[in-house]
């Protein structure tokens, strides 16, 4: 009889993988997100909260939940995880099950057994080491899953770790019995470890006596006990101890050696010589219990009905997680800096959309930890929340909540009439706008309308914006009515999507009036300026200025990626500077000290096929130059320019 339970819930969970790979084909509204529910990427961020009280990038509250469920359920009742939920291990078990129709697949001889088990501990360690000291999970690099989910377009995704550990996961089912699983995978280590629990509680134990005594030891410490005592007792005895609770047993009066339950036991675990299975790679999936042809010599605790423990209790687990979650949100960065006088306020600004991880929790960090006033903040990606920490006697509320706001222009219709000289002018107040991702959708309702060819943002309440349009095609209310509008069909270059909007003008707005074509050109541009290599440490006359025309720099598409050409830059020591300013025409502004770097060595780095751009101090990597310069220009004195009376 066949483990029906098992297969449904392997099939319902790889189905769900399957829903939200395919969906955005047919909801454009719909994000594809194939870590929302990762329990270990939960288990990773768990570390990175303890060891530096930030969340990993893109880990919430229900991704740790649902691993500390799983561990909880690990020590108690067994790898549930495993057996029931795994697409990898699902994936591998279908595939074995292909090497042994073919009579291809071995089991991988005792003596190299228990050595290869120590790189899943040694891959745990590193995983967990890097994402706690990062807060960016290190195991998206390598997952064979997310590679495989992503189609291998993610750029958290290393090519060469992901491919070489999908072709390990393949040919290891196909040949070997489930080598990844048994040997490599970090999620199937930390279970481990919870199922010795005394010896991790133990380590735990120590840990915190000693830093009570005053040994200050770092987390790294904890983190190494718990995978060397999970490491030992796997390697040594590879068997749970006094837990889980649950275990398979075996009646050997009345069992008949017909090895049928060695045959199904997925992990090739020799259940016939045991009376109680104790062994370490045990998943309690049951299917020695459903496959042994008679009754009640395999059974789970010998009580009757526990077969379907494992399940049920899988079921609340998840249930549970979630409805935890639920009630529950961490922060994802808490940030505090300088050393306050008074006491301090906090202000708590909810819809900032663009907070939505700790890469973009840290990137506001950088935007108000210079602000004078500002002495801290917690950012809350799950519902996109800020609270900013400020002394209310060097500055106001007010300012406050205006350094959360960034101002924008963006060019939503490129003008295609060679008649028009000039363009309308219409200053409106817009409520429900704020950061990054609203005028973003503000963008993509103003691109149905092609005679409204830009905008600019100011702070306010409501949020001041400057519509640039054609008189002749549209008017004020037509406007109101498009910022109005509920929802849009955004094109986009992966297909329509669906946006909700939420958007109210104050009124309809004061004409301001018209300015010319080359007036609204220069006032849509949107600058850049990157200062670097202790720039501020020069004196104008010091430098030279390389200035060049640069059309990339006015194309939205391409002006992202400008901060990777100053990274590239940075790496001659004699470049300090990257701008951009509008001129007649988008123009380039590369300052250097001539004393370091000549003029040839920057044009030679500009037109170079590859960006080399730093990733940290010590780690870079190779981009495709998506610009095609022309460095073609003059060198002038720094003090013959005063870039820095311009304003974005």
């Amino acid at each position: 009889m066949k483990n029906k339970i098992r297969i449904t819930s392997q099939f319902i969970f790889l189905g769900l993988v399957l829903y939200v790979a395919i969906r955005p084909v047919f909801d454009k509204a719909y994000l594809a997100d194939f870590e929302k529910y990762c329990p270990f990427g939960g288990i990773a961020s768990f570390f990175s909260k303890l060891n530096q009280d930030t969340m990993a990038c893109n880990m919430s509250e229900t991704q740790l939940m649902l691993g500390l469920g799983l561990l909880l359920g690990a020590g108690l009742i067994g790898k549930l995880f495993c057996s029931y939920v795994c697409p990898i291990g699902t994936v591998s078990e279908w595939i074995g099950r292909l090497g042994d129709k073919l009579k291809i697949r071995r089991d991988v001889p005792e003596k190299l057994d228990r050595p290869l088990r120590i790189l899943k501990y040694a891959l745990l360690f590193i995983t967990i080491y890097l994402t706690m000291t990062t807060s960016e999970l290190f195991c998206k690099e390598y997952d064979p899953y997310f590679a495989v989910v992503n189609l291998f377009n993610n750029t958290d995704i290393n090519l060469i770790y992901a491919i070489t550990a999908l072709a390990v996961t393949v040919l290891g089912a196909l040949f070997l019995r489930l080598f990844w699983c048994k040997y490599l995978c970090p999620l199937g280590a930390m279970s481990n470890i919870f199922l010795n629990v005394p010896a991790a509680g133990l380590v735990v134990l120590v840990y915190f006596t000693a830093n009570f005594f005053g040994a200050e030891l770092n987390l790294v410490w904890l983190l190494g006990g718990l995978v060397l005592v999970g490491m030992l007792n796997e390697v040594i005895f590879k068997k749970s101890l006094w837990l889980p609770f649950p275990k398979i047993r075996r009646k050997e009066e009345t069992c008949t050696d017909c090895n049928f339950c060695d045959d199904k036991c997925p992990m090739a675990i020799n259940i016939s010589k045991e009376k109680v299975v104790r062994n370490i790679d045990c998943h309690l999936c049951t299917d020695c219990v459903y496959s042994c042809p008679h009754r009640n010599i395999l059974s789970v605790n010998e009580k009757k009905g526990f077969k379907y423990l494992a399940p049920a209790a899988l079921a609340v687990l998840i249930i549970a997680s979630f409805g935890m979650a639920s009630f529950y949100e961490l922060a994802t960065i808490s940030e505090k800096w300088g050393e306050p006088k008074n006491q301090l306020s906090t202000y708590t600004q909810s819809g900032v959309k663009n907070i939505k991880c700790y890469g973009s929790s840290m990137a506001l960090k950088g935007q108000v930890e210079n602000i004078e006033g500002i002495y801290g903040l917690d950012t809350y990606a799950k519902s996109h929340t800020v609270t900013l920490y400020y002394d209310p006697s060097v500055i106001s509320e007010k300012k406050v909540k205006k350094s959360l706001f960034t101002p924008i222009k963006m060019e939503v219709n490129k003008i295609k009439d060679p008649a028009l000289d000039s363009v309308q002018v219409l200053k409106i107040g817009i409520f429900g706008m704020f950061d990054l991702i609203d005028f973003n959708n503000l963008f993509y309702s103003f691109r149905e309308q092609s005679a409204i060819f830009g905008f600019e943002t100011h702070y306010g309440e409501p949020v001041v914006t400057y519509v640039f349009y054609n008189p002749a095609k549209i008017n004020p209310a037509k406007i109101k009515a498009q910022i109005e509008k509920e929802e849009i069909i955004a094109k986009k270059p992966k297909g329509d999507e669906k946006i909700e909007l939420d958007f109210t003008a104050e009124d309809e707005g004061e004409v301001q009036g018209k300015i010319s074509l080359p007036e609204y050109k220069k006032r849509i541009f949107r600058l850049y300026d990157r200062m670097f290599n202790d720039y501020k440490t020069y004196n104008r006359e010091q430098l030279s200025v390389f200035v060049f025309k640069m059309p990339e720099a006015g194309v939205p598409a391409l002006r992202r990626y400008l901060g990777s050409l100053a990274s590239h830059l940075s790496a001659d020591e004699g470049i300090v500077r990257l701008s951009t300013r509008y001129d007649g025409s988008p123009h380039a502004y590369i300052y250097f000290d001539p004393s370091q770097t000549k003029v040839e060595s920057i044009k030679a780095a500009l037109v170079k096929p590859k960006l080399t751009i730093f990733v940290s101090e010590t780690e870079t990597k190779d981009i495709e130059n998506p610009y095609k310069i022309k460095p073609e220009g003059t060198v002038v004195s720094a003090s013959s320019l005063d870039l820095d009376a311009e304003t974005d």
